[in-house]
């Protein structure tokens, strides 16, 4: 018990974000907050029709994104699903089952054909054969000597000899492997910072040309009234909303609304 005290829990450590804050981060990004604000003033202009498309294209993108972006918590997910829950331990001198979970480094382990190999070990003697395949997708077993480390999640396929634990759970490649794809999930690779950085610079340009539009429509538009026939004049609220429904126009066709979603699934 102080042994895994010490060294932890032979097992890994699953951090899992709650839907809804995905979903809430999918729907609160740059591009989406773009499209939010469109939405907003076709509703505002009453445009129905358009605001209804725009809110479709707002969620179906949210849903293939959220599709990939649960991508990486699912593998997680099936890396801990490989793992067996038992180990053949020597404990007290004889060898008994004990659950994986307690297993600590300094332990020896029994690594025998049809067995899979609880945590990283070096072989003690002899030679076995590993399947690995589930980490390296190497096709054949690979053979291991003495003084050789094998790994966490792995299965011995011939063979039979001891092991010395050298590593459990999050310290084991097997550990490593999941706590990187986590750190993918959760703080984003440098792709997503990239495109992040992006996407802020393409939302600052869209809202100034959508400004700059919109002030040049309302005061040509202005400009037109003070010049025309009384009977040809458009009143303020009309130059107001044709106005914006440009700009909205201007707005939605210079946000590259599938850029992250091309980046992810390609």
């Amino acid at each position: 018990n102080d042994l895994v005290k010490k060294w932890g829990r032979n097992e890994l450590v699953e951090k899992s974000t709650p839907t809804w804050l995905v979903i809430f981060r999918l729907l609160t990004g740059p591009m989406p907050i773009m499209l939010w604000i469109a939405i907003i003033i076709e509703a505002v202009i009453g445009n129905y029709a358009d605001m209804g498309i725009l809110l479709g294209i707002q969620f179906i993108n949210a849903s293939i994104s959220f599709y990939e972006t649960t991508k990486a918590g699912n593998a997680v997910a099936a890396l801990k699903a490989s793992l067996k829950p038992l180990a053949t331990v020597k404990r007290d001198g004889k060898w008994q089952n004990v659950e994986a979970g307690i297993v600590v480094p300094g332990d020896l382990v029994l690594l025998a054909a049809g067995s899979a190999i609880p945590a990283d070990s070096y072989v003690n003697v002899g030679e076995i054969e590993v399947d690995q395949s589930a980490m390296t997708g190497e096709s054949l077993p690979v053979k291991f000597h003495p003084g050789e480390v094998c790994k966490m999640g792995s299965t011995v396929t011939r063979g039979e000899t001891e092991g010395t634990v050298e590593s459990t759970g999050k310290n084991t490649f097997f550990g490593k492997t999941a706590a990187m794809l986590q750190s993918v999930e959760n703080a984003g690779g440098s792709l997503q910072t990239l495109l992040l950085r992006m996407m802020i610079v393409l939302v600052t340009l869209s809202l100034a040309l959508c400004v700059t539009a919109f002030i040049y429509l309302i005061v040509e538009g202005n400009k037109r009234n003070e010049s025309a026939d009384p009977l040809f004049k458009e009143s303020g609220e009309k130059i107001v909303k044709e106005s914006l429904s440009f700009a909205v126009v201007v707005l939605v066709a210079s946000i590259p609304l599938a850029v992250e979603i091309v980046t992810t699934t390609t």
